[in-house]
């Protein structure tokens, strides 16, 4: 089931197969497979501390927001966490 903080795109590339991930520019932003984690875009609010673990990696950014490096097995208990406002994938940009 897709989690609510997650952005439709995200929880679109979570029920993704990884032949799925690996054919798509847009759905494999942020994902490395050697190691099954993704850099996701993070809004929430309280202290940093709660969120980073053994297993998460936080980079704190401004004005409530963070980059967040999550093993793809712990991405939906991290959006459950209270301090996790909406969590988002990064979009590649392209120039012309």
């Amino acid at each position: 089931m897709s989690n609510a903080k997650l952005e439709n795109l995200l929880n679109l590339a979570l029920s993704a197969t990884e032949i799925e991930i690996q054919k798509s520019q847009v759905l494999g932003t942020g994902y490395t497979s050697a190691t099954k984690t993704w850099e996701l875009i993070v809004k929430y609010h309280g202290p940093l501390e709660r969120l980073e673990s053994e297993v998460i990696h936080i980079e704190p950014l401004i004005n409530g927001y963070a980059i967040a490096t999550v093993r793809e097995d712990f991405i939906d208990a991290f959006a459950d966490l209270d301090e996790v406002e909406f969590v988002e994938k990064p979009k590649r940009l392209y120039f012309e």
